[in-house]
């Protein structure tokens, strides 16, 4: 998977990861994950939330009739892990899933899709070695590996990929890894590209991390007059322990953001592709849409001209009123030129296919300004 995809699966699995989540918290990840679901390593999340019916509609029968499909066509060791796991959970003496279970649990199956539901500790419990220590050397004090997992940045209250220039001073990064198992002293180095070129000097710093460290924050990059990016494109390097690097891109936007936004006058719906609003649907409006053939659904704003350009915030939500499930609920960045008149922001899926049949409502807004909302169907 490409690096904003690693971002954002690497984020909602730790979120899946957490205890007591409420309905609602499955609700949302449900629709993260499906949001992701052109990600092959999506599909046994969806699978065991289908299944136990974690934010969307309980279908056991279903699930498993899929996954036999699946383990008869394939051998990913996920899903045919996920498979003999959730036929232990329905019988727990099935001796067949059990010795399948052993062995795609040599095989790299973890526990991470049922949670405390798994029955892949009571199948391998008896060749498991006992209390395994910290993964460290005591002959040679060989430090623990550093399992790097994915980067986001931070200043000024934001955080994320996306920035404005006018909003952020000095912009650090926050570097997430597997927790630790023992006390580990690390020095990073990082330094920011701009393209091939250089843009700031190497910066260092001196960590001591403690068992269960997830992750660490570098020194910042900036001026404290704002405006120490320019738009465009940028990339971070982190260097550990002098030896292996990681890199993350970041969005800065020019100019500040304008919270107050513009005012909306009108909302129009059009269907198009998840790539891209094709040019030659942005204006054959509906209300009804086709599930087999529908992939983005894009809302086209008609706003008032702002005057000047400007960057603002777009927030889109969407929620099924089958179930009363929020299928959507994010913001994005525009930029809005100063005769700009209308602008589009989509929701949906990779392929066609996938919608859901029913009624949906959703409310746009463009920064602090009032909401408009209206529904619309998927037949």
């Amino acid at each position: 998977m490409d690096v904003f995809d690693q971002y954002l699966f690497d984020e909602i699995t730790k979120c899946y990861e957490r205890t007591n989540l409420s309905s609602e918290d499955y609700e949302e990840l449900y629709q993260r994950f499906e949001n992701l679901n052109h990600v092959p390593e999506v599909r046994p999340y969806l699978f065991a939330m289908r299944y136990f019916g974690w934010g969307t509609k309980s279908d056991p029968e279903g699930v498993l009739s899929e996954l036999r499909v699946l383990t008869a066509d394939a051998r990913d060791v996920s899903i045919c892990g996920l498979y003999y796991d959730l036929l232990l959970f329905e019988n727990e003496n099935d001796s067949n899933a059990i010795s399948n279970l052993k062995e795609y649990a040599d095989e790299g199956y973890l526990d991470v899709y049922l949670k405390d539901r798994s029955h892949l500790h009571s199948v391998t419990k008896k060749v498991e070695p006992p209390k395994e220590k910290a993964k460290v050397d005591q002959r040679t004090n060989t430090p623990e590996i550093i399992k790097y997992k994915r980067m986001s940045f931070e200043s000024c209250g934001y955080s994320g990929l996306y920035f404005t220039a006018g909003d952020i001073d000095y912009l650090s990064a926050r570097v997430y890894i597997e927790p630790l198992k023992t006390t580990r002293k690390l020095k990073v180095r990082s330094q920011i590209y701009d393209g091939d070129n250089a843009f700031s000097d190497v910066f260092s710093d001196e960590y001591t991390l403690k068992p269960g460290t997830t992750n660490f924050k570098t020194n910042g990059w900036g001026n404290k007059n704002f405006y120490g990016y320019s738009d465009g494109i940028y990339k971070w390097i982190v260097e550990l322990d002098g030896d292996n690097t990681y890199s993350q891109e970041f969005r800065i936007y020019g100019g500040k953001l304008t919270k107050s936004g513009v005012r909306v006058r009108d909302v129009k719906l059009f269907a198009s592709k998840s790539s891209g609003a094709l040019e030659k649907d942005r204006d054959n409006y509906k209300s009804a849409f086709e599930a087999k053939s529908l992939e983005y659904i894009y809302f086209k704003l008609f706003i008032d001209e702002p005057g000047s350009d400007m960057t603002v915030q777009i927030f889109i939500k969407v929620t099924c009123l089958e179930d009363n499930s929020v299928f959507c609920n994010k913001y994005e960045l525009q930029e809005l030129d100063s005769n700009t008149i209308a602008c589009w922001n989509g929701v949906g899926y990779s392929q066609p296919g996938k919608w859901n049949k029913g009624l949906y409502q959703y409310s746009v807004r463009i920064g602090d300004g009032q909401k408009q909302e209206g529904t619309f169907a998927v037949y």
